[in-house]
This record gives structure tokens, C-alpha cells and sequence, in this order.
């Protein structure tokens, strides 16, 4: 097959965990030894494809057509289902590809004759409207639903969300393909010589133990409770520092602010921003334990790569996180602070509990290993590739 994957120029730190499975992806592909041809499809409002070293790889970047003109009113027809402003589904179909994968939930081409897969991996706005502006909410439930019904295959990351779809979207379940997110080898236990000192040096770390929580300030991600549960932990004479990681380049809200509205010290809250990709494996085998107290879902790939590294998890008790952590993973009710506070205070102390969180994640992480995950999204492309009719117009 020739697969062309969409948006394979986004870099890291602009829409969160999705470009790290775009990323992840294109990687995974290059280890599978399935004689595949790989066209990575760079947008030019994007960044440029980062390519592997492999002869099975090219990259295609699109055009703004005339010159490159001022996208806004393109762009804006698009969402609007307007064909003629579609300016890349023709360039797209001219790669002559059996396949175009759309890896990150959007698909704005509304033209396109190429088979598209499409993983999709949340409408958060359909369970919390009132986290999103009525445009925004509106936006994204257009968006997001015209790209399930044009897409011949989606990946659904979480049986949660294939049943989400299927629920709220009415997408037929013969064309959802239940394949979840794989775990990078990177993410493994172990320690590396001298490791936390170089992390110490890049990033202001607490000189001892520490909670990992790495997620962007959305309030889906429920920073308040968490920090009000530190705060009355702190009031038990427990303060735990906490290092936070994880903003994108567009995001405005501060943890310092939410955390004072805790009533937190300033000590004990080290907000690390945007923390590099490479660093994140040796973060998670610092950490004494994860904190992942989330509203909402579609996968909760913090939670699998802190299982892969030998980190224990403290993690919301919803659906999709019951998926991925199963039996390996001490649970609380995000909604209530009382709750992240007593999981959080159970495991900090108890060495035991904590390697039993260990043992349980190591194991349930092997079963995402990129190795399994790929012949599932192989098979998808092959699905996709086949709903093409016989007599189907299909460019060169």
C-alpha cells in the first residue's frame, strides 16, 4: 500500500498528546519491516515533517494554490462543507495513495476521493460543554462529525470512545476499528546513572521526592481539585511536592495562579512548562508517583507511559482510564477533592503498595507495545483501501 499521513508536520507543544501519537506513529511505522510506501503529508500552516531515516518514506508538502493566499476565508468555508474552498483535497488525490491516514481527529478536506482513516480521539464537548465558548463547542462538533462520516475507517483509541461515537454520533460500528495508542519503547523502568542530575540542571525539580502530574492547564485536566487535595494534605502535615509539565505555545491560564487560589505554597508547586519529548521517559522513572486526576478522556496516554516506566499511578476513576490502568492503578473520583486527597496520601507513604502499582503497570504496558498496535492499524489501512469501488474515479 501507499499511505499518505496528514498532518505530519505538527510539532510538538501545540495541540498536546495528539502530536506525540502522530510522532509516535510515523516512528513505530518505520520499525514495522511491512514493505509499505509512506508519502508524510505536510500542510503549509504547519511544521515541517520530520522524516525517518528510511528509503520507504517521502514527504509531500502542500500549496496554498495562486501564491499562497490568505487562508482565513478558505479555511473558514471548508468547516463550512464549501468544496470550492477546499484547496488540498486535489493535491492530496494526486499523490495517488491507497490510503490517506488523518491522525488527529480533524479532517478538513471535504473533497477528497483518497480512502481516508481517520483516528479520532474525543468529543469532550458533547460531555462538558461548558469548558468551551458556544463557538468554539459548536466548531468543534461540526468539524468533528463531518470528519467520522467522510472517513471509511475510524480508529477509535478506547472502547469508550467507539461507543462514544457510535452513541452520539451515530457512526456505524462496521466502520470503527477499536485500536488503542502504543507506548514508545523509550518509556522503560530502570536507572540511568546519573540521570536525575541532568534532568536537576535542565528543569527547577524538588531536591527529593516528588508527584508527577504533566497536563496542560484545560479545566478538563481539574488542577483545582488537585491542588485544593494537596493543600488539605498539607493541612494533615503531608505537603507533597508536585511538578507540573506539559503547556502548549498558545496557553495563557497559570499554574502558579491556580495554585495559590489552592492556598499551596509557592514552594511546593514546580511548574515546568514544556518539557522536550526526549525528557519526559527520565521524568516519569524521577517521579514517586503520577497524578492524573482528569475529567475526561479519549485515552490517557500519560497514564500508559507512566506504567512503561515503572512509575505508580494515581489516576481518575472514569471509563477510559479503567481501560488502559485496569487492575494496575489506585483510583479516585476526580470530583471530589477529599477522594484525590486520601489516593494520593495511601500510596505517597506505602513502599509496598507502590511496587505492586509497579509490577501491575510493567505488565499492562507490555500489552501496548507499538509492536502489537501496528498490524491493527495496518489492518485499517487495508479496510479503508478496500471500501474503494471497482469503478471508482481514482488520479495518478
Amino acid at each position: 500500500m501507499r499511505v499518505g499521513i496528514c498532518g505530519a508536520g505538527a510539532g510538538l507543544g501545540r495541540t498536546g498528546g495528539v502530536q506525540v501519537y502522530v510522532h509516535e506513529l510515523i516512528a513505530a511505522l518505520a520499525r514495522d519491516p511491512s514493505p509499505h510506501e509512506y508519502v508524510l503529508v505536510a500542510y503549509p500552516d504547519g511544521g515541517p515533517a520530520l522524516r525517518p531515516a528510511d528509503p520507504r518514506f517521502s514527504v509531500a508538502e502542500l500549496a496554498w494554490p495562486r501564491g499562497r493566499p490568505a487562508p482565513g476565508w478558505r479555511t473558514r468555508l471548508t468547516k463550512l462543507g464549501f468544496a470550492a474552498a477546499d484547496p488540498f483535497s486535489a493535491q492530496i488525490d494526486a499523490l495517488g495513495l491507497d490510503v490517506a491516514h488523518y491522525p488527529a481527529t480533524r479532517m478538513r478536506e471535504v473533497a477528497l476521493r483518497t480512502p481516508a482513516v481517520l483516528t479520532f480521539f474525543d468529543m469532550q464537548e458533547e460531555f462538558f460543554p461548558r469548558f468551551f465558548p458556544l463557538r468554539e463547542r459548536l466548531g468543534r462538533s461540526w468539524a468533528n462529525r463531518r470528519a467520522a462520516a467522510r472517513a471509511a475507517v475510524v480508529i477509535a483509541p478506547s472502547r469508550f470512545t467507539a461507543a462514544s461515537l457510535e452513541n452520539e454520533y451515530g457512526t456505524a460500528p462496521a466502520k470503527i476499528a477499536c485500536v488503542p495508542v502504543g507506548v514508545s519503547p523509550a518509556f522503560a523502568p530502570g536507572v540511568v546513572t546519573g540521570e536525575r542530575d541532568r534532568l536537576g540542571q535542565r528543569y527547577p525539580l524538588p531536591a527529593g521526592d516528588f508527584v508527577l502530574y504533566p497536563a496542560n492547564p484545560w479545566p478538563h485536566k481539574n488542577h483545582e481539585r488537585l491542588f485544593r487535595a494537596l493543600e488539605r494534605l498539607r493541612r494533615r502535615d503531608q505537603a507533597l511536592p508536585i511538578v507540573c509539565t506539559g503547556r502548549l505555545e498558545s496557553e495563557r491560564r497559570s499554574i502558579a495562579s491556580l495554585a495559590r487560589s489552592a492556598g499551596l505554597e509557592a514552594g511546593q508547586v514546580h511548574d515546568l512548562g514544556f518539557v522536550d519529548a526526549a525528557d519526559m521517559p527520565a521524568l516519569y522513572r524521577a517521579a514517586r508517583l503520577l497524578v492524573f486526576p482528569t475529567l475526561f478522556e479519549g485515552f490517557g496516554l500519560p497514564v500508559l507511559e507512566a506504567m512503561a516506566s515503572g512509575c505508580p499511578v494515581v489516576c481518575s476513576d472514569i471509563p477510559v482510564l479503567r481501560e488502559v490502568g485496569a487492575d494496575a492503578v489506585r483510583y479516585v473520583d476526580p470530583a471530589r477533592e477529599e477522594s484525590i486527597a486520601d489516593g494520593l496520601a495511601e500510596v505517597w507513604p506505602d513502599g509496598p503498595l507502590r511496587e505492586r502499582l509497579v509490577q501491575g503497570g510493567l505488565a499492562r504496558a507490555r500489552e501496548y507495545a507499538w509492536d502489537r498496535v501496528v498490524p491493527q492499524i495496518l489492518a485499517a489501512y487495508a479496510r479503508a483501501a478496500a471500501s474503494v469501488r471497482p469503478n471508482a474515479p481514482r488520479l495518478a
